[in-house]
């Protein structure tokens, strides 16, 4: 490690550092611990070491716990579902950060691994989870209706299935709040113009009212979650 610190001291030091350009656009698949989604990276460099960024992205975002059971009228066309969903999650987010370089790019080697902070507004979106009921009308006939999940009314054996993806969007609603991260950015890009970063750390989000998307599990305000993205783009003077 003691070499690698040398070796960038005596490059910076023979005038063979890299500087980045000062303006950058990358898009990336977004992961983090409860979900996935896009991602977009927009750097602006200051000066040689240190500049700023915006990041954006929009992702899903589910409860650990749900999971997909068998309908019990799998054999009369029922579909899979997650018992006791209440809604659809995603969550948008817009940061702003400072970046600092700590191993820069020289004319010997791509590599250059850069520091971030940063804070924004993010909201969540949710989404009613509907599901396909089975309401009876005679002792041995019963009609299909499409509802959410009422725990008072619906048991395993109410449910036909899964109802429609599309279902429910004109009942959007956006929770507001918060985030924060810390992370490290990696870039392999041979030249300044090609952005090819991998980015990882840590980001918080807290809300204004809690999140619950399962009825067995109660809301929380505040999240916290690991993310990794692996970004392509372009810079520019």
């Amino acid at each position: 490690m003691w070499r690698f610190w040398l070796l960038c001291s005596l490059a910076v030091g023979q005038g063979l550092l890299v500087e980045p350009l000062p303006h950058g656009l990358a898009v990336a698949p977004f992961l983090h611990s409860y979900g996935w989604g896009l991602g977009i990276y927009v750097p602006h460099w200051k000066a040689a070491r240190s500049g700023t960024f915006w990041m954006g992205d929009l992702t899903s975002y589910r409860s650990k716990y749900e999971g997909r059971i068998r309908s019990a009228y799998r054999d009369q066309g029922g579909k899979d579902y997650v018992f006791g969903k209440l809604y659809y999650a995603y969550l948008l987010e817009v940061l702003w950060g400072y970046e600092y370089i700590i191993a820069p790019r020289t004319l010997n080697s791509s590599l250059q691994v850069s520091l971030q902070a940063g804070v924004g507004p993010a909201v969540t979106f949710l989404k009613p989870y509907y599901i396909e009921i089975a309401v009876p009308i005679s002792a041995n006939q019963a009609v299909i209706q499409v509802d959410t999940y009422n725990p008072t009314r619906h048991s395993y054996y109410d449910i036909v299935g899964e109802a429609d993806f599309y279902l429910g969007f004109d009942k959007l609603q956006g929770v507001p709040g918060v985030a924060g991260q810390v992370g490290a950015m990696i870039d392999v890009g041979k030249e300044a113009s090609l952005i090819r970063s991998l980015a990882l750390g840590v980001r918080v989000q807290g809300f204004a009212r809690p999140i619950q998307t399962l009825y067995q599990r109660p809301g929380r305000n505040l999240w916290a979650a690991g993310y990794l993205a692996f970004y392509i783009g372009n810079a520019w003077k």
